[in-house]
C-alpha cells in the first residue's frame, strides 16, 4: 500500500505541475486553446455528432453536408468512438464552447500526463523518474503550438497512446488480462487520425522486438493478438477512406524533403532550447522543433552499461528510432504529410527513453567533464538557432542561459541526492522555461478566427433561410481581422451550430468534382464566381445547377459582390435578409433539398419521394419502355447501390444518377448508400468486440481461480 501511495502522490504531482501550466498559459491568453482547427472543424464536428447521437440518427453520411458530408471516409467524425461521442453530447448541453474546450483539453492533457507516468514505471523506474517523464512530455513544441491549440485530435491520440503502450507491455510481461491494452487501443483507432494508429502499430513491433530478446513465444503470441484485434477495428474506421479516396480532392504522391511541417537533424539536435526552430519555412519563426531541455543528461550515462545491456530497452530503442527517422523523414507519402506532427510522439519516446536508460545506466555522480558535455550540446543547439532565426538572438541567449544553468543545478543535485530530489526542480525548470518560451513566442500559428463562444451566438446567421443553404463568398478572410462578421455570417464547421442545413462546413477530404464544380475550399468558402455557375444550366439535364443541388436559399457574403447584384436577384428569388456582412437570397417556392429527386429523363415520371440521410426511396410512375434515368440531389460517393436497375455515370461529375428499366414501372425503387466494404468494415468491428471481450473475459475468470 505504500508503494501505491507513493505512486499516486508523484502522479498527482504530475498532473498538477502540467495544470499549473497550462493554466498560466490561459492567464495569458484565455483563447489559446480556440484556435484553428478546433472552432472551424472539431467543435462542429462534436456537436453535430452529439445532435445525432441523441435523436437516435447516428449514420455514416450527411447528405445536407454535400462534400463534406460522408462522415465514414471523413475518418475523425468518431463515429466508432466512445470518447468522441461522449465528448459531442456535451457539446449539446453545454452552452459555453470555450469553457467545454478548456476542460477537454485539460482532461487529455492530464491523461496523457498519468499515461506517460504508468508506462515508465511498467520500465521499472522509480516514481520521481516517471514524474520527470511526465512533465516533459506535454512541453514539446507542436504540442504547445499546434495540437494544443488547433488540432484536438493530435491531442487525443498523443494522450491514448502511452495508455496502449503501458496495456501492451503489461500483457506482454506478466499475461494480464488484454482488457486495458484492448480498450485504450480502441479509443486510440476510432479517433479516427491515422498517425494515431500508425504510431500504434510501431509499438506493437516494438513490444514483439522485447518478445524477440526475451525467447518469449507466449508473450509474442498475446501482444500479436491485441495488436490483430485492434487492426479489425482499424479496418473498420479507415477502410471506407481507403476506398473512396479515389474522387475526393486529398492530395496523394511522394515528395522527399522540405515543405510545410517538416524538419531535419540540425533542428532535432537543437531542440533542447525551447526556442528551437524549424529551417526553411514561416515555421522558423516558432519552436516547433523543441524536444525536451533535459536531454543533455544523456551524456551522464554509463556507455559501456549501454552496449552492454542495450536489449533491456530494445522496444523502446527502436520505438524511439522510427519515430525519429519519421519525424525526420518524407515530407509526403500518399495522404501522409508533414512528419513533424508526430513530434509529440518523438518528445514521448525521447523522454521515457531518457529517464529509464537513466535510472538503468546512468552515473550516481555525474563528473564535471559530463556536465561539460552536455552544456556543449546546449552551446551547440545556441549557435544553430542563432544562425538560423538571429531575428530571435535574444530568445535564443536567453534560452542558453536558463537551461545551462538549470541542468548545472540538476546536476548538482542528482550528486548528491539521485533522481528523486533532483525531481521537484526539474518540473519547475520545465514550467519556468514554459513561460519563457511563451513570453518570445506568445501566439500559435493557426488562425484566430474569432468564432463566437456562447452557443446561442449561431443560432442567428442565415436568417429568413429556407430549406437547403449554401453560402458564396469568403467569410474567412474577414473573420481573421475582427469578430464582427461573426454576427452575421458562420464559416466551416461552426454552421452545425446553426439552424439550417448548410453545404459549406469544413472537410479534409471533400468531394473533388463538387469542389471544383463550385471552387469551394475546405473551409467552406468560394470565389464569387460560383453564383454564376450556380444559375447556369447543366446540359445533360437542361436544368440550373442551383435547381440540381436542391438549394432553396443562398446566403452571399456581401464583400464579394457589387451592391447592385445583390438587391436584384434572378426570376423566382428574392432578398429575404439584409445584414452588414451578408444578403440572403431564397426561393419564392422551395424545393426539396438533399435525398430528393432533381430531374428525370422524358417520359420518366416518378412520385412518393422520401429521402433519409442514407436511403431515397420514389414510386416509378412512368417510364418508357428503352428505361429512364433518374437524377438525385446527392453526391456520388462510392457505395450507392439500387433495389432496380443500376447507378450510372454521375450527371455533372458529381449527382447520383439511376437507369431506371422499364420493368419497375408501378414499383418503389430503393437507393441505398453505405460505405464501400460496409460489410467486411461492420464484421471486423463485431469480431473484434467479441474476442476481445470473450479474452477479456477468460483471463479474468483465470485471475479469479489463481487468487
Amino acid at each position: 500500500m505504500r508503494g501505491v501511495r507513493t505512486d499516486v502522490r508523484w502522479a498527482g504531482a504530475a498532473a498538477l505541475t502540467v495544470l499549473v501550466a497550462l493554466a498560466l498559459l490561459l492567464v495569458g491568453n484565455h483563447h489559446y486553446f480556440w484556435y484553428g482547427d478546433t472552432p472551424a472543424a472539431y467543435y462542429g464536428w462534436w456537436y453535430h455528432l452529439g445532435e445525432l447521437v441523441r435523436h437516435g440518427d447516428w449514420a455514416t453520411l450527411d447528405p445536407h453536408s454535400w462534400r463534406a458530408g460522408n462522415l465514414a471516409a471523413e475518418g475523425q467524425w468518431g463515429l466508432w468512438s466512445p470518447l468522441t461521442i461522449g465528448i459531442g453530447l456535451l457539446t449539446t448541453v453545454v452552452p459555453d464552447l470555450l469553457v467545454l474546450t478548456v476542460a477537454v483539453k485539460l482532461g487529455l492533457a492530464v491523461l496523457g500526463v498519468l499515461g506517460v507516468y504508468l508506462l515508465v514505471r511498467s520500465y521499472d523506474a522509480p516514481p520521481a523518474a516517471a514524474y520527470i517523464a511526465a512533465v516533459l512530455v506535454p512541453m514539446g513544441g507542436m504540442t504547445q503550438y499546434l495540437d494544443l491549440p488547433s488540432w484536438v485530435a493530435g491531442e487525443m491520440i498523443w494522450a491514448l497512446f502511452p495508455w496502449v503502450w503501458w496495456g501492451l507491455r503489461r500483457t506482454m510481461l506478466c499475461g494480464a488480462n488484454p482488457l486495458p491494452a484492448l480498450a485504450a487501443g480502441y479509443l486510440l483507432v476510432t479517433v479516427g487520425y491515422v498517425f494515431g494508429t500508425i504510431m500504434l502499430i510501431i509499438a506493437v513491433v516494438a513490444c514483439l522486438l522485447d518478445c524477440y530478446l526475451a525467447r518469449d513465444r507466449a508473450a509474442a503470441i498475446r501482444v500479436f493478438g491485441a495488436g490483430l484485434l485492434l487492426g479489425l477495428v482499424a479496418v473498420t474506421v479507415y477502410l471506407p477512406g481507403v476506398l473512396t479516396t479515389h474522387v475526393t480532392a486529398r492530395e496523394t504522391g511522394v515528395h522527399l524533403l522540405g515543405g510545410k511541417f517538416t524538419t531535419d537533424p540540425l533542428a532535432l539536435f537543437a531542440g533542447v532550447l525551447p526556442t528551437s526552430a524549424v529551417p526553411g519555412t514561416s515555421a522558423s519563426l516558432l519552436p516547433y522543433s523543441y524536444l525536451a531541455w533535459l536531454l543533455p543528461v544523456a551524456c551522464w550515462l554509463d556507455f559501456r552499461r549501454v552496449r552492454e545491456a542495450w536489449r533491456q530497452l530494445g522496444g523502446l530503442l527502436l520505438l524511439t528510432v522510427v519515430t525519429l527517422v519519421t519525424v525526420d523523414g518524407i515530407s509526403q507519402l500518399g495522404a501522409l504529410r508533414w512528419p513533424l506532427r508526430l513530434a509529440p510522439f518523438l518528445v514521448l519516446c525521447l523522454a521515457v527513453l531518457l529517464v529509464v536508460a537513466w535510472h538503468r545506466f546512468g552515473i550516481a555522480t555525474p563528473s564535471r567533464r559530463r556536465l561539460a558535455w552536455s552544456v556543449g550540446w546546449v552551446v551547440a543547439a545556441a549557435g544553430i538557432s542563432l544562425v538560423r532565426a538571429s531575428s530571435m538572438w535574444d530568445a535564443h541567449l536567453t534560452a542558453l542561459v536558463a537551461v545551462t544553468g538549470a541542468l548545472a543545478s540538476v546536476w548538482w543535485l542528482v550528486r548528491r541526492g539521485g533522481v528523486t530530489r533532483a525531481a521537484p526542480l526539474v518540473g519547475v525548470v520545465t514550467v519556468g522555461l514554459m513561460v519563457l518560451q511563451h513570453a518570445f513566442y506568445p501566439t500559435p500559428p493557426s488562425p484566430q478566427r474569432h468564432a463566437p463562444t456562447a452557443l446561442a451566438d449561431y443560432r442567428t446567421q442565415a436568417g429568413g433561410a429556407v430549406g437547403d443553404v449554401m453560402e458564396v463568398g469568403a467569410a474567412n478572410p474577414m473573420m481573421t481581422l475582427s469578430s464582427a462578421p461573426t454576427k452575421d455570417l458562420l464559416l466551416a464547421s461552426g454552421w452545425y451550430l446553426n439552424p439550417h442545413d448548410v453545404q459549406n462546413t469544413y472537410t479534409a477530404i471533400s468531394h473533388a468534382a463538387y469542389k471544383d464544380r463550385y471552387c469551394m475550399t475546405y473551409l467552406g468558402d468560394t470565389c464569387p464566381e460560383a453564383l454564376a455557375t450556380l444559375f447556369s444550366v447543366e446540359p445533360s439535364t437542361g436544368r440550373e445547377r442551383v435547381d440540381l443541388l436542391g438549394v432553396s436559399s443562398l446566403v452571399l457574403v456581401r464583400a464579394d459582390f457589387p451592391p447592385g447584384e445583390l438587391a436584384h436577384p434572378p426570376t423566382g428569388w428574392r432578398v429575404a435578409g439584409e445584414t452588414a456582412y451578408s444578403v440572403t437570397w431564397t426561393r419564392r417556392t422551395p424545393v426539396p433539398g438533399a435525398g430528393g429527386v432533381a430531374w428525370t429523363s422524358p417520359g420518366t415520371s416518378v412520385s412518393a419521394v422520401r429521402a433519409g440521410a442514407t436511403s431515397t426511396s420514389f414510386r416509378v410512375d412512368r417510364v418508357p419502355s428503352g428505361g429512364g434515368t433518374v437524377v438525385l440531389s446527392l453526391l456520388d460517393w462510392p457505395g450507392y447501390s439500387t433495389s432496380a436497375g443500376s447507378i450510372a455515370q454521375p450527371v455533372d461529375g458529381y449527382l447520383v444518377t439511376v437507369d431506371v428499366p422499364a420493368s419497375a414501372r408501378g414499383r418503389t425503387l430503393h437507393v441505398a448508400f453505405h460505405p464501400p466494404g460496409w460489410s467486411a468494415e461492420v464484421g471486423a468491428w463485431v469480431l473484434a468486440l467479441l474476442v476481445g471481450t470473450a479474452w477479456s473475459g477468460v483471463a479474468a475468470v483465470r485471475r479469479r481461480r489463481r487468487g
